[in-house]
């Protein structure tokens, strides 16, 4: 299959996982009378889901037909690395906790996205430490909302 077909069809189901998401949003009922609601992140994201990938089409549909397609890195092996990670994250969430589920996602997700140049281990673990318990820190103290704590406790 060629890039350009490939690309498409992409876009496609992509344009159609937004559009599914978005009318299952329109089905959440926020439960104080003016408040914004729990559907309100669902909407943004399945529209940006939707926006994106009729950018991405049309992007792949004005490409001249004749270019010659480069394959120069096929980052297939990344791309099925990253949706067993995020499997492996949504299962460990609740038993190992917010923190320490996230930590290992972000560390090791930074680590496939990385090449060999630029690959900076002590760097990725600070970014993967520091990003998750300032969210926590955000969401258990400052917003008042809780997530979950796992097995260890915080």
């Amino acid at each position: 299959m060629r890039d350009k077909t490939r690309d498409a069809i992409c876009s496609l189901v992509f344009m159609s996982f937004g559009i599914f998401i978005f009318f299952q949003s329109l089905k959440i009922i926020p439960r104080m009378g003016k408040d914004i609601g729990s559907g309100y992140m669902p909407k943004i994201v399945s529209g940006s889901i939707v926006a994106l990938s009729i950018l991405k089409l049309v992007l792949t549909l004005s490409k001249r037909t004749n270019e010659k397609e480069k394959k120069e890195n096929s980052d297939t092996l990344g791309g099925i690395l990253t949706i067993v990670l995020l499997a492996v994250y949504t299962l460990s969430f609740n038993i190992l906790g917010f923190i320490l589920s996230t930590v290992m996602y972000l560390f090791f997700q930074i680590l496939i996205l990385s090449d060999e140049n630029n690959r900076k281990i002590p760097l990725f673990a600070i970014i993967a430490i520091v990003v998750p318990v300032a969210i926590y820190t955000l969401f258990v103290h400052v917003i008042k909302s809780s997530l979950p704590t796992g097995i260890l406790g915080f």
